[in-house]
């Protein structure tokens, strides 16, 4: 599997570019509704070769970087990866 960290930077990176706010912005800045939410979790879905069965209870902790990778590993952890 990849490194989530890794992947969740290219993310963002990629979702910043699409907002035209700066790569390095904080997640919050980022990802500011339900569709930037749903767009992270399918690159998501993409990129780790994973499927989220219940991707409508997801809460990504947008507070910072390392909170959304902690999030993303709970994710991970809970569909049993």
């Amino acid at each position: 599997m990849q490194d989530v960290k890794a992947v969740v930077d290219e993310l963002l990176s990629q979702l910043a570019t699409a907002k035209e706010v700066p790569a390095d912005a904080e997640p919050a800045e980022i990802i500011t509704d339900s569709l930037g939410q749903m767009r992270f979790l399918v690159g998501l879905e993409e990129r780790l070769d994973v499927l989220f069965d219940d991707a409508d209870q997801v809460a990504f902790d947008l507070g910072s970087r390392e909170a959304l990778v902690h999030s993303v590993e709970k994710l991970l952890a809970g569909a049993g990866l």
